[in-house]
């Protein structure tokens, strides 16, 4: 096990988290409950307030405005022109460098935040993301970086990533919320028999109520929960069924006693189901580099998951979650430690004392 909190004395610690989704700040705010370090979070759609007394929330203006017009260069992954939110947050990244010297920047993740900041003279740890990142401006910001920190375990990297990559790359495991004991949370909230839970979250989604209504009519003997942002349709008779609960604080009652969990690729929900070890079908969404398509594909291969490419029609559903009962939660614990924010906050105190020390 990793100590609880660990820090390189003097070096204060900056985070960009990117503002798709909710699983980039869900990250950093974990890895950060485990660093003794003053660590400045920096993002557009951060919460309020942080219950850690070593996190200072820096809100950044958003990076677009309803003139954006994206004709960025090739190497670069986002590079408008005339920009004024864009313009603002550099600044105010480069007046925070300049002021807490000796730092280091965690990019998680942005091509041209990371090459700021080198530019800068900051050293910088570059979250790996799933997919074919081979293009020039991943392969630039990982050459530039220090070192690179991959949420996942070694056993999912991509079989195609060039030793270049994987030799600079510290595998430090699932980064979830849900890190305690498997077993006592389960305890908690027993398996219901033919129930399945659907999770989306904020990404992005391609999932609707008409495609849910769908598959539980063709379920009658299954009992459907959707939790998160999808809209329901007035006009539509949902079956009695399917309930849509929309937000909840805490998904974790409805994932554990879920016979089937159905849900996207995204870091954060695959961490969460490892932890949980959920009966999982994946259907991922549809994201750069073929990210979320290319983390349910390795799922899969090693027995965790049922991938399905896209949505299933709805006179699939019934035979794949009949397939789904047959997964083994215990194929999980290889791949799920429980510290992986705890291994990653190790990882950044060591660039931290062999770079600025």
């Amino acid at each position: 096990m990793v100590e609880a909190t660990v820090g390189a004395t003097g070096v204060t610690i900056g985070y960009y988290a990117h503002h798709q989704g909710a699983g980039h700040v869900t990250r950093a705010l974990a890895i950060a409950a485990h660093l003794s370090n003053r660590m400045t979070l920096f993002g557009s759609t951060l919460p309020d307030t942080s219950a850690l007394a070593n996190v200072e929330l820096h809100r950044l203006p958003l990076d677009y405005d309803a003139h954006t017009f994206a004709d960025t260069p090739a190497g670069l992954h986002y590079a408008p022109l005339a920009v004024d939110g864009l313009r603002e947050r550099m600044g105010s990244m480069v007046d925070w460098f300049r002021s807490n010297w000796p730092c280091l920047l965690i990019v998680d993740v942005s091509v041209e935040v990371a090459l700021l900041a080198r530019l800068c003279g900051v050293p910088t740890i570059y979250m790996r993301q799933r997919g074919n990142r081979t293009d020039p401006a991943h392969s630039l910001a990982y050459a530039c970086a220090s070192r690179l920190l991959a949420p996942y375990p070694a056993q999912l990297e991509e079989p195609e990533t060039s030793a270049e990559w994987t030799h600079k790359t510290d595998y430090v495991g699932l980064i979830s919320k849900y890190a305690a004991c498997p077993s006592e949370l389960r305890t908690a909230s027993p398996v219901k028999p033919r129930h399945v839970t659907v999770i989306t979250g904020f990404g992005g989604t391609e999932l609707n109520v008409l495609r849910l209504a769908d598959a539980a009519r063709k379920c009658p003997d299954w009992q459907w929960t959707v939790l998160g942002p999808v809209a329901n349709d007035a006009a539509l008779a949902l079956p009695s069924n399917l309930r849509l609960l929309g937000l909840v604080r805490d998904p974790r009652e409805w994932l554990t006693s879920a016979h089937v969990v159905v849900g996207s690729a995204g870091d954060s929900l695959v961490s969460e189901i490892a932890d949980l070890r959920c009966r999982f079908i994946c259907v991922p969404e549809t994201r750069p580099f073929n990210e979320q398509r290319s983390t349910s594909e390795r799922l899969a291969a090693a027995g965790l998951a049922i991938h399905c490419a896209v949505w299933p029609e709805a006179e699939a559903w019934p035979a794949l979650l009949d397939q789904a009962t047959k997964l083994t939660p215990a194929m999980w614990e290889p791949f799920a430690g429980g510290d992986g924010a705890a291994r990653a906050a190790a990882a950044i105190s060591r660039v931290a004392e062999e770079v600025l020390q």
